[in-house]
């Protein structure tokens, strides 16, 4: 009897299973890749936080600091008052408050000439994001110059503000530096990330539920029946199972390839068929862990909850979620007893790359062979449980 054709039409009869972990995790995974935007443009443009300046001093320096902090940021009014000043914090109206208190400026160029300490100057700075304390730096990268103007020279402070303002307009130039060639762009590289899910949370779990049938008892009976080998007959049901992973493997690249198509173009094309080989090696460890959760013959209701949660830890150790260099040292080395972690980091030197180069193409195949290397185990893993187990039943 050809155990691939019943197995193969019990899986079709799951076909279900293909839309939601194909289909909805590729829909998933595009929607988070087009959420970051384009990857790069032709024009610069500095960003202007917002900030506010309460000038209590009145003096040159403090009009100087607050037209400097006019041309680099969006000014907002805020009332000199203990209530304005605490609303700004609380409520995020500006990213950064400045409060230059009396007698600031006088004080700044006698400390200065007599290698006294600087006054200090009251701030408030955002904590939604590193826009306010951005501008803290500048305000005091500009004050430290007028401080090494005023203690070198005896000029007036007038004389002396313009400098500064002189050496803060050069500023730095800022120019793309087209390449030859191109690396992976970000966007398909979220995309490949996020399918890290569907090619091995997604093809256990169709596994898994597909050939579940094939431990019941009538169906058993016939295959009984037809005399095969048990050898012949895990030969089939793994054949079976590589036809379904292929099948997910293109359905995903496939659509990663027609969604990307333009931003792909100028990348090499060994760039993509490397991603490609990375992505055939989840598939693989896909496979075997679907191999495995079926030997191991658990419930039906059971499959998807295991599949889906051995899915989130790979897929959150590997970086899809929340990146690596953000986490602990103790979960990255957890990380890297898991296929998902060699997987995307292939993926990143892909990113990384401006050329190809025999180096790369080493490093990149070398963690596609570490991640074939976990579904070998995990397979192997799965022969030995249905050994013991039909040891058991015998």
């Amino acid at each position: 009897m050809p155990i691939v054709s019943i197995a193969c039409r019990l899986v079709r009869e799951h076909r279900v299973l293909f839309a939601v972990y194909v289909l909805l995790f590729s829909i998933v995974g595009a929607l988070a890749a087009g959420s970051i935007g384009p990857a790069s443009a032709e024009d610069y443009e500095a960003a202007r936080p917002t900030a506010a300046v309460v000038d209590r001093d009145g003096s040159t320096v403090s009009r100087a600091l607050t037209a400097y902090l006019e041309n680099t940021c969006e000014l907002v009014e805020v009332e000199d008052t203990a209530l304005s000043l605490q609303e700004s914090a609380a409520n995020d109206y500006a990213n950064y408050v400045l409060v230059i208190p009396a007698g600031y400026g006088d004080a700044l160029m006698a400390a200065a000439r007599t290698d006294a300490d600087a006054p200090e100057l009251e701030c408030i700075v955002s904590y939604r994001n590193a826009s306010g304390a951005l501008v803290d730096q500048r305000v005091r990268t500009w004050t430290q110059e007028l401080y090494a103007l005023a203690a070198a020279s005896d000029a007036p402070a007038s004389e002396l503000v313009g400098l500064v303002a002189d050496a803060q307009l050069t500023g730095v130039a800022v120019q793309t530096a087209p390449t030859a060639e191109t690396g992976i762009p970000v966007s398909y590289l979220v995309y490949c990330q996020f399918a890290l899910y569907a090619l091995f949370g997604g093809i256990a779990a169709i596994v898994g539920t597909g050939l579940f049938s094939l431990r019941l008892p009538s169906i058993r009976q016939r295959i009984g029946a037809s005399c095969v080998p048990q050898t012949r007959f895990d030969a089939q049901v793994v054949g079976a199972i590589a036809l379904c992973g292929l099948a997910v493997w293109a359905i995903n690249a496939g659509a990663g390839l027609a969604l990307y198509h333009a931003e792909l173009a100028p990348v090499p094309p060994v760039f993509v068929l490397l991603m490609l080989v990375l992505l055939l090696a989840l598939t693989l460890v896909g496979m075997a862990f679907g191999f495995l959760v079926w030997q191991l013959n658990v419930r039906h209701e059971l499959i998807h909850a295991i599949c889906n949660i051995a899915a989130m830890v790979v897929a959150f150790l590997g970086g899809t979620w929340v990146p690596l260099d953000n986490m602990s040292e103790a979960v990255t080395a957890v990380a890297r007893f898991t296929p998902g972690y060699w997987a995307v980091s292939g993926m990143q030197e892909l990113v990384r790359a401006t050329s190809v180069s025999p180096d790369l193409v080493r490093t990149v195949l070398l963690d596609a062979g570490i991640v074939a290397l976990f579904a070998l185990a995990i397979a192997t893993a799965g022969l030995a449980v249905g050994r013991a187990r039909r040891a058991t039943q015998a």
